[in-house]
């Protein structure tokens, strides 16, 4: 019988808190790196909890530490929507229209990083704060990163030249 299945089977057989403590001493064929991890976890464990555990009530944040979660949406990314009335044509047949028409993944494909880079700009801007934010060099960054996707994506999307033509003189408008 392994280790494991035996240690599994005397765990099984516990009744208490005291035949809990009673394993570390009795631990005999662990390896010594397990042994040690468990006895340091197990009788650190204490120390750890009387730290901590004060602390706790003094926040009144009630999270240790903030998680932000930013969405990359055509729904949030505002710029392009100014630009023009390019919509999304794979939204069709279910979400499952640009699967069956090139034109359609060329066009989606082309907003959804359109949008994206609209809504990274404005992500990063938000975490640099309120201070770091200038309207004007935000607009000049966020037309600049438009018109480069513009021209790397033009030779490869032949189906969308007309929308590209539309969003790069909408652009210049702007």
């Amino acid at each position: 019988m392994n280790t494991r299945v035996r240690h599994t089977a005397y765990v099984s057989q516990f009744a208490s808190t005291r035949d809990v403590d009673a394993l570390p001493a009795e631990a005999e064929g662990y390896p010594p790196s397990g042994l040690h991890e468990v006895l340091v976890n197990y009788l650190g464990f204490p120390f750890w909890d009387t730290l901590t555990f004060p602390v706790l009530p003094w926040r009144e944040a009630g999270e240790f530490n903030v998680i932000r979660v930013d969405r990359i949406s055509t729904q949030d990314a505002t710029g392009i929507g100014r630009l023009g009335p390019f919509r999304l044509k794979g939204a069709a047949f279910d979400q499952f229209a640009a699967f069956l028409s090139r034109p359609y993944r060329e066009n989606d494909y082309l907003l959804g990083r359109l949008h994206a880079v609209d809504r990274l700009i404005d992500i990063v801007c938000d975490a640099a704060g309120p201070d770091a934010q200038n309207r004007g060099a935000v607009a000049a960054l966020k037309r600049n990163a438009i018109l480069r996707i513009l021209d790397v994506e033009e030779p490869h999307l032949s189906t969308c030249k007309k929308m590209i033509t539309e969003l790069r003189a909408a652009r210049e408008a702007n």
